[in-house]
Formats: C-alpha cells, sequence, structure tokens
C-alpha cells in the first residue's frame, strides 16, 4: 500500500514501509518502554514492515497535504500513556519532514494494552492535532 501526494514539485509516492520504519525509529528510542502491536492488541516482535498482510503497527493517509498517521501500541506498566503520547507526536512532527517532505497534520495513538508481567487490554486513542491532545478511553 502506498499513500501519494501530488504538489508543485512533482507526484510524492511513500510506502507503508517507509512510514513504519520512521515511526519504528522513534519508538525505538523508548528503550522497550513503548512496543507495536497490531489492531487487535497482538504484541509485534518487531517493527517490520507487513504491508502485504494489512497487519501493520502504522496507518496512514494524506489529507489536505498532511500526513495523517495512526499507531496501534502497547506500553510497559509504568509508563504514562499521557507523557509517551505527547513526546512521541511531536518527535512524529519533527521526523516525518526530514524524512519525507510531508507535514503532520494529525497524529492518532490507540494504546490497546499495559504489558507488566502479561497484557492487560486497554483502548485509549490520544489525538494529536498540531498540539491539542484529546483523549477517549473506552473500556
Amino acid at each position: 500500500m502506498a499513500y501519494h501526494e501530488e504538489n508543485e514539485n512533482g507526484r510524492i509516492r511513500i510506502g507503508r514501509g517507509v512510514i513504519e520504519a520512521v515511526c519504528a525509529r522513534i519508538i525505538d528510542g523508548y528503550e522497550g518502554r513503548i512496543l507495536v502491536s497490531d489492531p487487535r492488541g497482538r504484541l509485534r516482535q518487531g517493527a517490520a514492515p507487513r504491508a502485504e498482510e494489512g497487519k501493520g503497527f502504522a496507518r496512514a493517509r494524506i489529507r489536505e497535504g498532511k500526513l495523517e498517521v495512526k499507531l496501534y501500541l502497547i506500553v510497559q506498566f509504568g509508563t504514562s500513556m499521557r507523557d509517551a503520547a505527547r513526546t512521541l507526536a511531536r518527535a512524529l512532527r519533527e521526523e516525518f519532514p526530514k524524512q519525507t517532505g510531508l507535514e503532520v497534520g494529525l497524529v492518532t495513538m490507540v494504546f490497546v494494552g499495559t504489558l507488566s508481567e502479561k497484557l492487560t487490554k486497554r483502548n485509549i486513542t490520544y489525538v494529536d492535532d498540531s498540539g491539542r491532545l484529546a483523549i477517549n478511553e473506552d473500556e
């Protein structure tokens, strides 16, 4: 699956593997406190892109010239989801323009679980729209 945008410089085509790779590099900086998941809450053993299966941890689309990113994540017990969401969104907004040339609009992070000794299912969604953070908790 690829995402397309056309502007004055020409057509931009970005594969989901690129989007997941950029996100994975940022998430790796959290030293295991934030882990990637599929939408059903299954812990992924690495962030290698699997676009052909449709089971990746990142979704994206281009709307009004901006990249909208949705991530499915699991946090280690004791990690603040709110702080993680804020810093992760800020890092995505800084890194994507450098790597892809596209500005990031909406960042949605779905924390599907908390991991301590075993995974506790959660469904907490953080939506960051240019610095404004909204939280939706469905349990």
